[in-house]
C-alpha cells in the first residue's frame, strides 16, 4: 500500500548555508505538528551544506535531500515545488529558524478558513549578534479587514493596500497545493532577482481565501550577506522587469481588477523602486538608477501620468523620491516626472533638501528611532 502523503511539505532551498542549515532543519524537526515532509533542495553548494543536509536526513526519515546543479533560487524552488504531493506546502529558506508551533498554527488556520494562502508574522535576527528585532512592515494588519470579523478574505475585501499588507516574499506563507497547481504558480527562472515578488503577489491576487496567523512564527536571518545582494548588483534593473511583468499580470485579470488595483499597485511600485535605489550598495549603480528615475526612465510607474498626490498612499514616498533625485541623480531634480520638488505634497515627511531647521531636527529624531514610519 502506498504511503499517505504528509499533510504539509516544507521545501527548503539551501545554497552555501553551512553555518545555518543545521539550526534551520533542527527547528523544523522540533515542530509540534509532526505530519510533514521536508524536501531539502541543495543547489550546488561549494561548502559543507550538502553533507549537513544528507546527515540530517539519515537521522529523520521525514527529511529527504535532492541535489541540483546551481539552478538558482527560482530554479531550485521550482524543482522542489514539482516534488510536492502534500495538500499544503511552504517554501522556506535554509538560513531561517522556525518557531515550534509554526506548522501547527498555519495548518490549523488553513483548515478552519479553507484558505488558499495563510500568512504569519516574523522577526528578524542578526546573523552576527543574534539580536532579535521586530519587523512591523512584514505584516501590516492596519491594511487588512478586521481579522476577528473576517478571518478569511480575498484582495477585494482588503480596505487598504494589499501590496503593502504583505511582503513579496514566499517563505512566511502556507499554500494550498491544489490552488497553486490550478493557478500555474511558479518562479520565473529568467530573472536574476525579484522572482519571489512575482510568485507571491500573483498568489495573493489569485487566492479566493487568504487567512492570517497574527503571531511571530519565523525568525528571519539578516546580515549574512549572499547571492541576493550580489544579483542585484549584477542585474540592477531586474526589479523593474519584475514590476512590468506584475503590472501586465494585473491588467490581464478579469472583472475590472486593474481599475481597482492600479493606484495601490503603482504606489507600492514606486515604494519598491525607491527601496531598490536606496539599498543599492554600489554607489555608481545607485546614481544610475536615480538618474533613470529622474528622467522618467521607468515609464511603467506612470509617474508622469498622474498628479503627485496620486502617489502619496505611502506617506514617505514624496520625501524619498525627492531625496533620491536630489542626492544621487546628478541632474536637475526639479525636472523629474513629478515636477518641481518644492511643489510636491510631502505631508509631515519632508526630505532634507526641502526641510526647515525645525523639520530637520524632527527628521534626525526619527532617524535615531530607526523605525518604519509609513503606518
Amino acid at each position: 500500500m502506498a504511503k499517505r502523503p504528509a499533510s504539509i511539505c516544507a521545501v527548503v532551498t539551501a545554497h552555501n548555508v553551512e553555518e545555518c542549515l543545521g539550526e534551520c532543519l533542527a527547528s523544523l524537526a522540533a515542530q509540534t505538528f509532526s505530519d510533514f515532509e521536508a524536501i531539502v533542495v541543495e543547489d550546488g553548494s561549494s561548502d559543507e551544506t550538502a553533507r549537513i543536509a544528507n546527515e540530517f536526513a539519515l537521522q529523520d526519515d521525514r527529511f529527504r535531500v535532492v541535489h541540483t546543479s546551481n539552478l538558482g533560487a527560482a530554479g531550485a524552488r521550482n524543482h522542489g515545488l514539482a516534488l510536492v504531493d502534500s495538500p499544503y506546502f511552504m517554501l522556506l529558506d535554509g538560513d531561517d529558524v522556525f518557531l515550534p508551533t509554526m506548522l501547527e498554527a498555519l495548518h490549523g488556520q488553513a483548515i478552519r478558513c479553507e484558505a488558499d494562502v495563510v500568512v504569519c508574522d516574523i522577526v528578524q535576527f542578526d546573523h552576527n549578534s543574534g539580536e532579535r528585532t521586530a519587523a512591523p512592515w512584514a505584516l501590516k494588519e492596519s491594511q487588512l479587514p478586521n481579522l476577528a470579523e473576517t478571518p478569511s478574505f480575498s484582495w477585494r475585501d482588503v480596505p487598504g493596500n494589499v501590496f503593502a499588507a504583505f511582503m513579496g516574499w514566499p517563505w512566511d506563507k502556507l499554500y494550498r497545493t491544489a490552488f497553486a497547481r490550478s493557478a500555474g504558480l511558479s518562479f520565473p527562472d529568467d530573472l536574476s532577482n525579484s522572482e519571489d515578488m512575482l510568485f507571491t503577489y500573483q498568489a495573493i491576487i489569485l487566492a479566493q481565501r487568504i487567512a492570517v496567523v497574527n503571531e511571530v512564527l519565523i525568525e528571519h536571518r539578516i546580515g549574512r550577506g549572499g547571492s541576493v545582494s550580489n544579483s542585484r548588483t549584477r542585474d540592477p534593473f531586474a526589479f523593474y522587469e519584475g514590476l512590468c511583468r506584475m503590472k501586465r499580470f494585473l491588467q490581464e485579470q478579469p472583472d475590472g481588477a486593474w481599475q481597482s488595483l492600479r493606484q495601490p499597485y503603482l504606489n507600492w511600485a514606486l515604494d519598491w523602486t525607491l527601496w531598490n535605489i536606496e539599498t543599492m550598495s554600489d554607489q555608481a549603480i545607485r546614481n544610475e538608477l536615480a538618474r533613470h528615475l529622474g528622467a522618467n526612465g521607468f515609464p511603467e510607474l506612470e509617474l508622469a501620468g498622474h498628479e503627485p498626490a496620486y502617489f502619496t498612499g505611502y506617506p514617505r514616498n514624496m520625501a524619498r523620491y525627492a531625496s533620491a533625485l536630489n542626492d544621487w541623480s546628478g541632474n536637475n531634480p526639479d525636472q523629474g516626472p513629478l515636477g518641481p520638488l518644492a511643489d510636491l505634497p510631502y505631508g509631515k515627511f519632508k526630505p532634507w533638501c526641502q526641510a526647515s531647521l525645525s523639520e530637520k531636527i524632527a527628521i534626525k529624531r526619527r532617524m535615531r528611532k530607526a523605525l518604519p514610519t509609513e503606518w
